[in-house]
């Protein structure tokens, strides 16, 4: 049997407003026999973020009553997601960023991944007021069709769903939020930015629904483009500890035989071979910097000097050597 869980965002806020970071166990699962791990922020007096990076024990039924607030839950890395609205059910699943409008809803989750108890989901949600969306960060519902409109500005009579995949940027700064290290107060900081940051990109793609330019609603091969894109960029991003291409395979969603072909198409190489010449690349521009040949290495994801060496005289005929910058 499903366990019931319910947050009003309006107590949440006022929580956060005399403690701005809350461990979520707190607000959703006291005893933590369903989730462990969700975190919430507060961004701004209409603004907070929850990291919903958890850990899930069994199935769970969740009401989430909003009243003039807005939710964007974006998901890397989940199970399916059913919300029910207005005697409709929406299913989203990984890879998408989705609007809900609407006094009340209700999502539920049916089933667990196989590895759920051990390893997190890769999800977050925002949750907005409404008038700040629009006033303060741009988006532009004047642009939708005038149902969704209506919806938007009515949500306690209307309600509204929408879905868009997330882009290559949007998945970076997911990584960036879910993954930070960093200690207080530089994190607390960081955080916000960059959940603004995520914001701002979400409002360009909802600003494009469902317009020629926009990019919703993707068949399956134009998402696994987009998500070989987002694989490029991990790749480019980390360095020094480039994930293997199982670790890719999981963060992305799409399998080793797709990323392979995927990188094909796209670079004309393997997933390994796309990371070993970018990293070289790096490593070249670093020693023409003047950082030593280990140094140069490190930084390329090599842990020896002459594993460097072998890989840079492969790639481009002749043996690395350290640039000497005088004044």
């Amino acid at each position: 049997m499903a366990t019931k869980l319910e947050l009003d965002i309006h107590d949440l806020m006022s929580a956060l407003r005399t403690t701005p970071h809350i461990e979520g166990h707190g607000v959703w699962d006291q005893k933590q026999t369903t989730l462990v791990g969700d975190t919430y922020l507060m961004i701004d007096d209409a603004f907070a973020v929850c990291n919903l990076s958890v850990r899930l024990f069994q199935p769970f039924v969740s009401k989430i009553v909003r009243r003039d607030f807005i939710t964007l839950q974006y998901l890397q890395r989940t199970g399916t997601y059913f919300h029910h609205l207005a005697g409709r059910v929406h299913e989203f699943s990984s890879g998408s960023v989705n609007m809900t409008v609407a006094d009340t809803s209700v999502t539920e989750i049916r089933s667990l991944r196989s590895d759920a108890a051990v390893n997190p989901s890769r999800a977050l949600s925002m949750h907005i007021a409404r008038d700040h969306l629009v006033q303060s960060f741009g988006l532009r519902p004047d642009l939708w069709r005038e149902d969704y409109q209506t919806a938007f500005f009515n949500g306690r009579d209307n309600t509204l769903s929408m879905s868009v995949q997330l882009t290559a940027e949007m998945w970076g700064v997911l990584d960036s939020l879910i993954d930070c290290q960093l200690d207080e107060p530089i994190r607390t900081s960081y955080m916000r930015i960059k959940a603004i940051e995520l914001l701002l990109l979400t409002v360009v793609e909802l600003n494009n629904y469902e317009r020629p330019q926009g990019r919703f609603a993707l068949g399956p091969d134009k998402r696994d483009q987009k998500l070989i894109d987002v694989a490029a960029r991990i790749y480019r991003r980390e360095l020094a500890n480039p994930p293997s291409i199982d670790e890719l395979a999981n963060r992305t969603g799409l399998n080793r035989n797709k990323l392979t072909a995927g990188f094909r198409a796209a670079f004309g190489v393997t997933p390994a071979e796309y990371s070993r010449s970018f990293r070289l690349q790096w490593g070249s521009e670093k020693l023409s910097q003047g950082a030593t040949i280990a140094q140069a290495a490190a930084e390329a994801g090599y842990d020896s000097v002459p594993a460097f060496g072998r890989a840079y005289r492969q790639q481009f005929g002749r043996v690395p050597s350290r640039k000497i910058i005088r004044e």
